[in-house]
This record gives structure tokens, C-alpha cells and sequence, in this order.
């Protein structure tokens, strides 16, 4: 730990310094003394395309959901086809100083609701991926209440009804903000705008919620006699994914399922209650079937091109089989550099890269953590200079030529000293909300290839 600390320091000092000029009077006095400093883009490395594991959506022990996940479709001759679907659960709303649950007026009398819409935020961090903004759907029912004492991942396949209950089958998403509901039912009376998808529900919907009494709503159990949860997919091949966010830090929720009725006690005035999520699960299908991709995934060591993908899709792993000419070298900054490689067809302008890429590794128990030079976007106070100088962001070239070049001076290091995997992995960040994907040059490309660029200061004696 001690040692990792000295590297951390060392990293610091050197991004902290770097356009700083040495102070050269009295040079002449301390050559004798200096230790070297060199540099070489001779580091032997490997490249291969492999899948990227597959998304914890809902950890169990920690009691956290992911933040955000995407809705639609695209298919096409370099990725493959991709489709994202979803589960949504609802949650009783509990009363604040009780914890019991807050029934609806009209589950006490004849106040039928005229309609149920489902609500879900569009999280405008990034919005859409594709060209296409209708979306096709349906909607059907989860038969049975979701086992929430178990982890679940995005490859997760729930039980579904094969009955839909979406009262239409098709939707035109915007960033634009809309009403959520007609002032009549605000409580200030004034409009309550947000960015949102919204989906009704059926009349067979309506009719057997309107047959129930208050003790639906009394327990879980109870509640998913009438509605255990949802799924929705789209049909089709919309050419376009939404992203979509539950629940924003710091605003209150504003997701999940909206009874409309008229309270018939206070001269027909429109109410409504709204059942919130309890939990939500994206389901992610990858078919990279006759795709560049999927030849990619197929071949083992891949040297001229190369794939990454975010949600769920494809990683690149990088692999040093020899580092011994590094040892006894105190690393001072890593880099590897990869170029954004056209392919014909396929138009970065409609299908969006990614705005970051990062390195990850493999820790003891198998899991993709971050590399220890991104450690230091936890310290707040680097955070800043750390962005900057860890890179992995799109840059371009005096040609114009893309680029992205993420660091990893202190992971190296610890490569050097094995005390981790010679192999890293380049993937798309956020690789949980952003599906933005990208073809790049490998280290065999005959024009731009991949390169490692290290430099160091000698140590040994």
C-alpha cells in the first residue's frame, strides 16, 4: 500500500508539473546526479474483442438499482441488432410518520378511475441514441410479485403475460417539456411540465381495477392481484434507443403509474393517485449474428480493428505479455492511443461514439473494476486535474482524425510489479447508461495504428 501511495505521488506531481519548465541554473552541477529519464512506444501488447459482462441492474445487498437504462431498437451490419426492453414493479405509497400504506379515495367508493398512464422520465444526459423518435410497443403484465431478496442483471427474463394492457401501440418521444397532467388535477393549479414517456393502459385494464375495493391496496401481495408489475418491448425495429431515468438525485420522483378519477364527494372534481416504482429492470438482447462485431468476437486477437460498446455490449481487452524491459523504472505516464476507425455504411453522425472511454481491470473475485489511476476522480479536490489528465475523451487530430487516449501510469506500474493481470479492458463510461458504441484501430491497422506510449525515470543501480 505504501508503495501504491509513492506512485500516486509521483503521477500527481507529474500531471501537476507538466508544462512547467525546469529550472536550469545550475544544471551543469546536478547531471552528475540526476536520475535518467527515457521514454519507448516499444511495449509489446495484444488486442482482442470479448463481451462485456453482463449489467448488475439490482444488487441485493447494497439495496441499489441502476440509474438509468435505454428503450428500443437498431440493427445494423456492424453492430448487430440490439433490443432493450424493461420491468417495471409498483410500490405501495407508505405514509411518512406510520409507514402504512396510503390507500386511494376511490378504492372506498363508486369514484372509477377514467384512466392509469405509465410515466417514466427521459434522462436528458442522453437522450437518444439513433435517428428514429416514434417507438412501436406493447405492454403486458408480470403474472406474479418479483423476488426482491436476489440480484438481478440485465439479461434478466421475468415471467410475462402474453395479454397487453397498453391502450395504444405507439409513442413519439421529444425532449420537449410536456404537461404530466392537466392542471385541473395540480394541486397549485399550475402546469407541471416534465420530459417524459407516458403509456395508457386498456379498458380490460380499467374495467378490473374498477371492480376492486380498498383491500387491494392494503399489502403487496394484495396489489399484485391486480398488478404484480409490467414489461415493455418494442415491436419491430424502431432504428433508435430512449434513455430513460427513474428517479433523479435530489427532484422529487415523479415516475410510475397515475389513477385519474373524479371525486364525486367534491362536485365531479378530477383527482389523481400515483403509485410509485419499487423497482425496475432493463433487459438487454444482443444478437451480433453476420455483423462486423460478431466476425470480430469470433476470431480471438483482434490487431486491425477494433469494438466498444456501452450497456452490456462489446470491450476490448489489452494484453502486455512482456513488461521486463520496464522493470526497475519508475513509471511516469502511460498512455494508449487508439483512432476512430470509418466504416462504410455506418454514419457516426446518426449513431453517436461515446463521450468517454476508460480502462478497467479484473480484481480477485473476477469483477471489472476500474484501474488505480481513475481511483483519483474519488478525491474531489483532484478531480478536476485528474479529467484532464487521465483522458480517454475524443480528441482530434491536425488532421481532423479522431482519437481517444486514456492513461495508466499507476496501473502499469503495478503491472510491473505483479501485483496485477497483465490484461486491461477499454470500455465505454458510463458503460451502465450510455449504449453508444464505436469501431477503433488496432495496433495491426495499417494507417493510424494503436500505440502505447510510456515514459519513464531509471531507478536501478
Amino acid at each position: 500500500m505504501k508503495q501504491f501511495f509513492f506512485y500516486l505521488s509521483c503521477l500527481l506531481f507529474v500531471a501537476l508539473t507538466a508544462c512547467t519548465e525546469p529550472i536550469t541554473v545550475g544544471n551543469d552541477l546536478l547531471t552528475g546526479d540526476r536520475a535518467g529519464v527515457g521514454q519507448t512506444t516499444e511495449i509489446p501488447f495484444t488486442t482482442a474483442v470479448v463481451a462485456d459482462d453482463s449489467l448488475l441492474v439490482f444488487d441485493v445487498s447494497e439495496n441499489t438499482v441502476v440509474p438509468g437504462f435505454s428503450f428500443g431498437a437498431t440493427q445494423d451490419e456492424v453492430f448487430g441488432t440490439w433490443k432493450s426492453s424493461f420491468y417495471l414493479v409498483p410500490g405501495l405509497p407508505r405514509s411518512s410518520t406510520t409507514g402504512l400504506p396510503v390507500l386511494p379515495p376511490f378504492s372506498f367508493t363508486d369514484r372509477n378511475v377514467d384512466s392509469v398512464v405509465m410515466i417514466l422520465p427521459i434522462d436528458t444526459s442522453f437522450a437518444f441514441f439513433g435517428p428514429n423518435r416514434t417507438f412501436r410497443y406493447r405492454v403486458g403484465k408480470i403474472p406474479t410479485r418479483v423476488d426482491q431478496s436476489q440480484d438481478y442483471y440485465a439479461d434478466v427474463e421475468l415471467t410475462r403475460s402474453l395479454i397487453d394492457i397498453n391502450r395504444d401501440d405507439e409513442l413519439t418521444a421529444s425532449l420537449t417539456p410536456t404537461l404530466l397532467y392537466d392542471t385541473l388535477y395540480s394541486t397549485t393549479g399550475d402546469s407541471v411540465l416534465a420530459t417524459h414517456i407516458r403509456v395508457a393502459f386498456d379498458d380490460a385494464f380499467l374495467a378490473d381495477l374498477n371492480t376492486r375495493d380498498d383491500s387491494t391496496f392494503r399489502t403487496d401481495s394484495a396489489l399484485a392481484t391486480l398488478f404484480a408489475g409490467m414489461y415493455m418491448e418494442p415491436l419491430d425495429n424502431p432504428d433508435g434507443l430512449i434513455a430513460l431515468q427513474p428517479q433523479v438525485s435530489g427532484q422529487t420522483p415523479i415516475a410510475g403509474f397515475y389513477f385519474f378519477y373524479q371525486d364525486t364527494s367534491a362536485a365531479m372534481t378530477p383527482r389523481l393517485f400515483r403509485l410509485p416504482l419499487s423497482l425496475w429492470l432493463p433487459n438487454y438482447e444482443r444478437d451480433y449474428a453476420a455483423s462486423l462485431v460478431g466476425n470480430l468476437l469470433a476470431d480471438g486477437d483482434d490487431l486491425e480493428q477494433l469494438a466498444v460498446a456501452g450497456q452490456a455490449g462489446v470491450m476490448t481487452e489489452i494484453t502486455f505479455p512482456d513488461l521486463t524491459s520496464l522493470e526497475d523504472k519508475v513509471i511516469n505516464d502511460a498512455e494508449i492511443k487508439f483512432y476512430l476507425e470509418s466504416i462504410d455504411g455506418y454514419d457516426y453522425d446518426t449513431y453517436g461514439t461515446p463521450d468517454q472511454i476508460g480502462l478497467y481491470y479484473k480484481n480477485n473475485n473476477g469483477n471489472l473494476v476500474t484501474i488505480s489511476d481513475r481511483q483519483l476522480l474519488r478525491n474531489g479536490d483532484v478531480t478536476a486535474i485528474a479529467r484532464a489528465y487521465l483522458g480517454g475523451f475524443p480528441v482530434a487530430d491536425e488532421n481532423g482524425d479522431i482519437f481517444y487516449r486514456p492513461k495508466l501510469s499507476l496501473h502499469l506500474q503495478r503491472m510491473i510489479a505483479g501485483e496485477v493481470p497483465n490484461k486491461i479492458y477499454l470500455r465505454v463510461i458510463p458503460t451502465d447508461r450510455d449504449p453508444k458504441r464505436m469501431i477503433l484501430k488496432g495496433p495491426g491497422n495499417a494507417e493510424r495504428p494503436a500505440t502505447v506510449k510510456v515514459t519513464f525515470t531509471e531507478v536501478g543501480g
